[in-house]
């Protein structure tokens, strides 16, 4: 029987794949992934998280036609799944993916397939125990392997489950959840004192008074416990700065072109 493997990112996609190449698995088997960042952006529906994404995240009509593309062959490639295809979803313990196993539940719950799952987190508990990750996305091709025994299939009550929750999370208004033994809606600045925080420990190592952006968002991004996306944490730099906390110098239409001061309260 053929199998379907479903993953919320290009890079677990991608690990997948080099895995099924270099193992010459006997199955038939293909790898999907559904390329949203689910703990950012409101998910009350489509076409509200769209116009959010293009206001919010994207730079440029490229970026968003790549989305679009990706989400068409998302839907095209669920609408034809046949019955006789084990679908089997990675994630791990974050909000992003955790909500992604929620979404594509309730995408699944009128198939006949059968459902399998791949908790990441649980599984390096017993094969990598001194790992830690905050999504799939940062496991190696040989781990993912080590990890196909873990697959566990959700029985037709958890996959209802799990469908019902996903409605339910489209009920709250959020742009921003975060993982705190489960999935928890804050308002969208409540990573701000984050960074806020790498911001004054990067003026302070580099001893300089202007940084590239990326410095910050990369300490930024190193230091939250959770899977945003560095173009998120842009907007949040950017609001910050509307707000007078930070001075902008340049072109902010391109992260590379501009620089930022810190200047706190005025």
């Amino acid at each position: 029987m053929a199998i379907l493997h479903i993953t919320f990112s290009l890079s677990t996609q991608g690990s997948i794949k080099h895995a099924i190449r270099q193992h010459h698995l006997q199955r038939e088997e293909s790898v999907l992934s559904v390329n949203e960042i689910f703990s950012i952006g409101p998910l009350s529906s489509s076409e509200v998280r769209k116009s959010w994404l293009r206001a919010n995240i994207f730079r440029d009509s490229e970026e968003r036609e790549l989305n679009e593309d990706l989400h068409k062959e998302w839907k095209q490639k669920i609408a034809g799944l046949p019955c006789d295809v084990d679908v089997w979803v990675w994630y791990s313990e974050s909000t992003h993916e955790e909500i992604g196993l929620r979404y594509v539940m309730r995408e699944l719950i009128n198939k006949c397939s059968m459902v399998y799952g791949i908790d990441a987190t649980d599984g390096l508990k017993r094969v990598q125990p001194n790992m830690t990750i905050r999504q799939t996305g940062e496991l190696s091709p040989d781990l993912l392997m080590k990890l196909r025994s873990e697959a566990k299939r959700f029985s037709i009550d958890e996959c209802q489950q799990l469908a019902n929750e996903w409605e339910e999370l489209k009920q709250n208004p959020s742009t921003l959840r975060v993982w705190q033994d489960g999935i928890v809606h804050v308002a969208e600045d409540a990573l701000d004192p984050i960074i806020i925080e790498c911001a004054e420990r990067a003026h302070a190592e580099l001893n300089e008074e202007w940084l590239k952006p990326m410095r910050i968002i990369g300490e930024a991004i190193g230091s939250i416990d959770e899977y945003l996306g560095e173009e998120f944490v842009e907007k949040r730099l950017m609001t910050l700065a509307k707000q007078g906390l930070f001075e902008v110098d340049g072109d902010t239409t391109d992260m590379y072109s501009y620089q930022v001061k810190y200047v706190g309260e005025k």
